[in-house]
């Protein structure tokens, strides 16, 4: 075969699914999109991007036996649900001046964080109205 009709190699992504990466690529491009939502929407809404760290919640029975046991182990140190969604309350009864506010584990990300990169925002946002027409 011609190297004109060679075919690309497979992304890596394609090779194996690790819930973990793509968690963490989901969480990525829900960052992207609120950048890009306050880039384009021109509403005076405010998109908060809040993480709470890890939190005790949710149903581990469809994971393998030895990753159910890791997470138990791991949840000990997990906060409550309560704990995790408690600071919420104070965007919603004193919402940012910021168009985008991101929250790490109640530590406030500068708008220069890497994963907020409004180029990365525009890329996506434009990727994600191609793919919705």
């Amino acid at each position: 075969m011609s190297a004109a009709n060679a075919s690309p190699p497979p992304h890596p992504s394609t090779r194996g699914y690790s819930a973990i990466a793509a968690q963490l690529q989901a969480g990525r491009a829900n960052d992207l999109l609120g950048v890009g939502f306050a880039q384009r929407s021109g509403s005076r809404a405010r998109y908060v991007l809040y993480h709470p760290g890890f939190t005790k919640s949710g149903d581990r029975s469809p994971l393998p036996l030895v990753v159910r046991g890791l997470l138990a182990v791991a949840a000990v140190a997990a906060r409550p649900v309560a704990d995790a969604v408690a600071p919420i309350h104070q965007f919603l009864d004193a919402p940012p001046a910021a168009p985008v506010t991101a929250v790490d584990r109640e530590k406030r990300l500068p708008p220069s964080f890497p994963t907020l990169d409004p180029r990365d925002a525009e890329r996506l946002m434009d990727l994600t109205e191609k793919l919705l027409n």
